[in-house]
């Protein structure tokens, strides 16, 4: 028997919300994309501050928003753990295809936009992903 799909598996964009040191959240809408094991995932800069606040806390809630980030009406809030990967950790690849699938030409559009920006920011971090555990519902 399989189980249904989680509801935020086909949103387009997600409100993700990560923590700062002083416990304050912040929000930012994201791509988000199913992995096989019922995990999340997207891609983000190496550097982002969604990348640095991960390392520091963990703990997320996502929620089913707009391009903005702002939240859907009724969106349910799901919260979860999350971590960054980088192009050498397992799960990379697997999520950087999972977004490719779902986005196509939008991801090679914002991967090509991304490479062309690396020529004019060479010391920049490398692209991370982001693998989300949403505690059961």
């Amino acid at each position: 028997m399989t189980s249904s799909p989680h509801p935020l598996a086909d949103e387009k964009y997600v409100s993700f919300t990560t923590y700062r040191r002083n416990g304050d959240p912040v929000s930012v809408a994201v791509w988000f994309a199913a992995l096989p094991d019922g995990s999340f995932g997207f891609t983000t800069g190496g550097d982002s501050w969604k990348v640095k606040r991960l390392r520091n806390d963990p703990r997320v809630v996502v929620r089913a928003s707009n391009v903005r980030g702002v939240v859907k009406p009724d969106a349910a809030a799901h919260e979860g753990t999350a971590i960054a990967l980088t192009g050498d950790d397992p799960g990379f690849a697997e999520i950087e295809r999972a977004v490719a699938r779902k986005y196509g030409f939008m991801f090679s559009l914002v991967r090509f936009s991304g490479w062309v920006q690396s020529k004019f920011r060479p010391h920049g971090a490398a692209d991370a992903a982001i693998r989300v555990t949403l505690i059961s519902d």
